[in-house]
């Protein structure tokens, strides 16, 4: 006959988040940025050769090239994001890098420490979980206010899997 604990369905988790980097600008932004910037650039460089000065353009068009480049790898790192849900039995913790790599965690809730640091100005600094001989930071890309609030909710999501365990299932 097979144990109670293999017929019975998992507990649903009772909070789940999706952590994402927030990005001020859109695609169609950067490419206005861009286009702007190459406009001036294209202007001066006219000016410039007009004057003699013929490497100016290749000069100019450097920052471009970097800032291009830049904007290229804040839209590939926005594809980074964590998924942390919690049930009475387990707290799982998922971090997709934007290279696909994949790192997943299922903690107990019983056996695991939440500290959250903080500063007077800023508000929630850093989210660390402990379990055993793991460390791990969460919502490290986060700003310091969604931080602050996502530290609270997480908080109040453990405290209620410890304390009240099945009773939110």
């Amino acid at each position: 006959m097979p144990h109670d604990l293999q017929k019975r369905e998992p507990y649903p988790p009772f909070f789940q988040a999706v952590l994402t980097p927030h990005r001020s600008l859109s695609r169609r932004g950067v490419n206005i940025v861009l286009w702007c910037a190459g406009l001036i650039v294209a202007f001066y460089s006219i000016v410039l050769v007009l004057m003699g000065l013929w490497p100016a353009p290749i000069l100019l068009s450097l920052p471009i090239l970097f800032l291009w480049l830049a904007f290229r790898h804040n839209f590939a790192t926005a594809e980074t994001y964590e998924e942390i849900s919690v049930s009475p039995l387990e707290v799982r913790l998922k971090h997709v890098t934007y290279k696909g790599e994949v790192q997943e965690y299922v903690l107990n809730p019983f056996h695991m420490k939440l500290h959250i640091e903080r500063d007077d100005d800023v508000g929630v600094t850093r989210i660390l979980v402990r379990s055993d001989q793991l460390f791990l930071i969460v919502g490290s890309f986060l700003n310091p206010d969604d931080r602050t609030s996502f530290a609270a909710a997480f908080s109040q999501a453990l405290h209620s899997a410890r304390h009240r365990g099945f009773d939110n299932a």
